[in-house]
């Protein structure tokens, strides 16, 4: 028998464990392993996923890092009383003001109550580490971790190590909101790119902490609350660690609120504590950082010793508490009686959603006391709470916060519809209804709750208002009109973003997927400030297209939710077409930046820029057809008569553009006026754009869309997502040309058709430029 692990090794061996299951059930991809074979099966669902959380990290930790500077250089303005931006704050300021600044802050030392406020701020953000994990992770879950890692050879303490050193190192949220605010303090430290590791290391020593503190509470908890009681702590303490998050996250929003006159007060003491040390580390130059680093080191050392004792004597009688063991004897309490306000709501379905809403209370309190809660929270933070009369002068501000309020209630629910399904899932399948239709159903119900707390907002300020502002209703439509449409795409990034089946609490959501659902919420926000009636209403018109694509690829997703080795056989979706789409005139801006003073005439730069983006975006998106071995790509040579239905469509949609343009004065035209080469011109209206866009808007876009939708709903949503990509005076004609090129191509099964249809109407608009 071999003997047990040395205490190193041990605890390497079961921090690796923690990582590798952490890794398998997250869907990363990685693995330590050294050999063996997969089962066979369909392409994994895993495949790709790193892709887009790669993707979205690059602006988490840009918005994180912008938040992080604004913090510090906001309460170095408003502490330190600079009085170049103490009236306005740094997000007010502008970056000219900001500049002489910022080069003062780096060359001295900081004060000592700009360090006060930052040792606040860490000691803050730490506490967030510490609570929202307990809040959001495995506190309620009827398994323990720990009981089965107790029956391993290897000894009690260096289990314990291990447990508080995977703790440190898989934090994401703790990491998410210390390690910047450490690195922008390294950096107006003057340490340059040096910050990033220093803020790092600085990071880690902070979340050794939390993790030790965190392993200390969740164990005794655990040992002695019954599963009820702590289903109703984590709920309570997911709500409790929102407002220390807020409180440090406020110091850069507003010039006024207590969080900067508690920084303004922080006694002297502070400095002494290991956050407090942590800023005099990190600003110290030279020989001056041994003294705070080797105290820091000490009282590290010291509490992580003192709580690794703590949690010995915790588990002095074994890792089985009294009172959970205890509670699993008695009898599981009846369900509360409900009314027959319940019985007369909606589908069974959606019943049966309400009574899990109101059994469930951790679910409850996420849901629908959580959006309040984050509101009130920004307001009262960051000192704008008495400024509410600026909400109903700000159509805008106003419509984006109704909008705020029903997307959050949705990410709490409708995203989390199939995670809440637990093991249970494979019940919906046995339900006299597709399990399609039962999402259908739920994203309704969400729908409808999430729209109750902007409807009473807006019910409100159109109470208070003197007079009628048709500005404000319309907005108003506007964010009320996104909320179903979010739903929609809440449940559809549910069923890529949950993994019920999970044995972790914190792997049964998968984060990329929640931040890109942010990301989509915070466009829409943005489309709803624009200000331009055009760019709002095609915004909506990308919204319902994007959640018909999200839908399209999660019902083509349902019959493979309980294998999770198995995926759907890949096909064409609108998705891919609005990935395309995106892909293409990201690639064509960067090209013209690339361009820009090496070409000469402006039309040329386009022409270039525009055949080379389109180029470019074809061959990837047919080599990554190739690899998945995708079925219905859109053929140019195939199909019915293309040439017949290409020259009938080019006509009518010439008529129509001619005509429009007749109707307009010249300066209205939105044809492009000719300043140098025709050729160019010609070579990016009949050749460039024909072959690119319909590519994308019709041969994936409305191939994609057709799957699920009747033939003249696909042509028109197609048509108008390709006219909303031109300028305001030309969406109409650019509609219409849509319309024929999608009849064309629904009518004769190849692109060549569309084709021709826009190449000859480009053809026709270009000759009746040039005859004036």
């Amino acid at each position: 028998m071999p003997a047990p692990p040395g205490a190193w090794r041990a605890v390497w061996l079961l921090t690796r464990l923690r990582l590798q299951l952490l890794l398998n059930v997250s869907g990363r991809g990685l693995a330590f392993n050294r050999g063996g074979k997969s089962r066979p099966a369909t392409p994994g669902k895993k495949r790709g996923r790193w892709l887009l959380g790669a993707l979205l990290l690059l602006p988490m930790l840009f918005s994180s890092g912008n938040i992080a500077r604004h913090n510090l250089l906001n309460m170095h303005c408003l502490l330190d009383q600079v009085a170049v931006c103490q009236a306005k704050g740094s997000m007010n300021a502008g970056e000219r003001v900001l500049a002489p600044v910022i080069a003062h802050l780096i060359e001295q030392p900081f004060s000592t109550a700009l360090a006060g406020a930052l040792t606040l701020q860490l000691a803050l953000l730490w506490l967030v580490s510490v609570l929202l994990p307990l809040g959001m992770g495995e506190l309620s879950k009827p398994d323990w971790y720990l009981e089965w890692l107790v029956t391993l050879p290897v000894e009690k303490s260096n289990l314990l190590w291990a447990r508080v050193l995977e703790r440190t190192l898989v934090n994401p949220l703790g990491l998410l909101v210390l390690w910047p605010c450490t690195t922008m303090i390294a950096w107006y430290s003057g340490q340059g790119w040096f910050s990033p590791l220093s803020g790092l290391l600085a990071c880690l020593l902070l979340l050794a902490l939390a993790a030790m503190l965190r392993t200390l509470v969740d164990t005794g908890l655990r040992l002695s609350l019954s599963p009820a009681q702590l289903g109703n702590l984590q709920a309570l303490l997911s709500v409790a660690g929102l407002f220390p998050m807020y409180m440090g996250m406020s110091f850069g929003m507003g010039t006024g609120g207590f969080a900067h006159a508690w920084a303004a007060a922080m006694p002297a003491w502070s400095a002494w504590t290991p956050p407090g040390l942590l800023v005099s580390l990190l600003n110290a130059k030279g020989a001056a950082a041994a003294l705070p680093a080797a105290l820091l080191l000490a009282q590290c050392l010291c509490l992580m010793l003192l709580g690794m004792a703590l949690l010995r004597r915790q588990l002095r009688h074994g890792v089985v508490g009294a009172g959970q063991r205890e509670a699993s004897r008695k009898p599981f309490p009846a369900a509360p009686p409900t009314g027959k306000w319940h019985a007369s709501i909606g589908t069974v379905i959606q019943r049966r959603e309400l009574t899990l809403l109101l059994r469930d209370r951790n679910f409850l309190v996420q849901t629908l006391l959580l959006p309040l809660l984050i509101l009130g929270g920004q307001a009262v933070f960051s000192g704008q709470a008495r400024d509410l009369h600026e909400l109903l002068s700000s159509p805008a501000l106003l419509a984006s916060t109704g909008f705020f309020l029903g997307t959050y209630v949705l990410m709490m629910s409708a995203f989390q519809t199939l995670n809440k399904e637990g093991g249970a899932l494979w019940l919906l399948y046995t339900f006299p209804v597709s399990v399609e239709q039962a999402l259908r159903q739920k994203a309704q119900l969400w729908a409808a709750l999430a729209l109750l707390y902007p409807l009473i907002l807006f019910g409100a300020a159109l109470a208070w208002q003197d007079a009628w502002r048709w500005e404000m209703a319309g907005l108003m439509l506007l964010a009320l009109a996104g909320i179903p449409l979010y739903s929609l795409i809440a449940v559809a990034l549910g069923v890529f973003a949950s993994d019920p089946l999970a044995t972790e609490a914190t792997s049964k959501i998968r984060p990329a997927c929640t931040y890109l659902y942010l990301l989509l919420t915070g466009l829409y926000i943005t489309a709803l400030a624009a200000g331009s009636l055009a760019q709002q209403l095609a915004f909506v018109v990308l919204t319902a297209a994007l959640a018909v694509a999200l839908w399209q690829k999660a019902r083509d997703e349902i019959p493979y939710l309980l294998d999770p080795a198995a995926s759907p056989p890949a096909r064409v979706s609108a998705s891919d077409g609005l990935i395309a789409a995106m892909l293409f005139f990201t690639l064509q801006t960067l090209a013209l930046l690339l361009l820009k003073g090496k070409v000469a005439e402006p039309l040329a730069q386009v022409a270039i820029a525009f055949g080379g983006a389109g180029a470019l975006t074809y061959a990837l998106v047919r080599l990554v057809y190739w690899r998945s071995r995708t079925a219905g790509v859109p053929r140019i040579a195939q199909g019915r008569q293309p040439w017949r239905w290409g020259v009938a469509g080019a006509c009518a949609a010439a008529l129509f553009g001619i005509g429009y343009a007749a109707l307009l004065p010249p300066a209205s035209s939105p044809l492009m006026h000719i300043n140098g080469n025709g050729l160019w011109l010609l070579a990016l209206g009949v050749l460039a754009a024909p072959l690119c866009e319909e590519f994308i808007f019709r041969g994936l876009l409305q191939g994609g869309l057709r799957r699920s939708l009747p033939a003249w709903q696909a042509i028109t949503v197609a048509a108008a997502l390709f006219a909303i990509v031109h300028p305001p005076a030309a969406m109409l004609p650019a509609f219409a040309l849509g319309l024929c090129a999608g009849i064309a191509y629904e009518r004769s099964g190849s692109l060549l058709a569309p084709m021709l249809v826009h190449a000859g109407y480009n053809a026709a608009l270009l000759a009746y430029q040039l005859q004036g």
